[in-house]
């Protein structure tokens, strides 16, 4: 827990800015796509890190790693505050999910967000009483969270 909490806090030291953002889980890439030059890219890079942090706090869930979950629910916090400000108004292309729902419904987008943003601070205050129960029960509030998001405002991914 303590190496991921190091690379949160380097991720803001190194990056500091606009382009700053913190990582959890380890097997993160060397170099980050500028949010200022490359939105979209930026957007699925933060997208693609909260996934990762799901699937990390969900495998330490499982293994019964409790106290190990905070570190992820924090990551996962930190970056929903980002997600409004990555999609600026038709940023879209040919790989992008986005629907044009998230500027039709700006409102609702915003919000779906800072739901996330909430659930998941909720999950690390959780963790902390060590109830499993307790804390499995907020963690399908986060993963709710971003399954309503992605119901509303992404597209399906396309059939290879």
């Amino acid at each position: 827990m303590r190496k991921a909490l190091v690379y949160v806090v380097t991720g803001f030291m190194l990056w500091g800015g606009y382009t700053s953002i913190g990582v959890s889980h380890e097997d993160h890439p060397t170099h980050l796509p500028s949010a200022k030059d490359d939105v979209i890219g930026f957007r699925n890079y933060l997208m693609e890190n909260i996934g990762d942090n799901s699937k990390e706090l969900n495998d330490k869930m499982k293994a019964g790693n409790l106290a190990a979950v905070k570190v992820n629910a924090q990551a996962i916090a930190l970056h929903a505050t980002r997600i409004p400000e990555l999609f600026p108004k038709e940023s879209t292309s040919e790989t992008s999910r986005a629907k044009e729902e998230i500027w039709q419904n700006w409102d609702e987008f915003v919000k779906s967000a800072h739901t996330l943003r909430d659930e998941a601070d909720q999950l690390g205050a959780t963790v902390t009483n060590g109830n499993a129960e307790a804390v499995s029960a907020q963690a399908k509030k986060v993963f709710g969270a971003c399954k309503s998001c992605h119901d509303s405002f992404r597209k399906p991914e396309e059939k290879k």
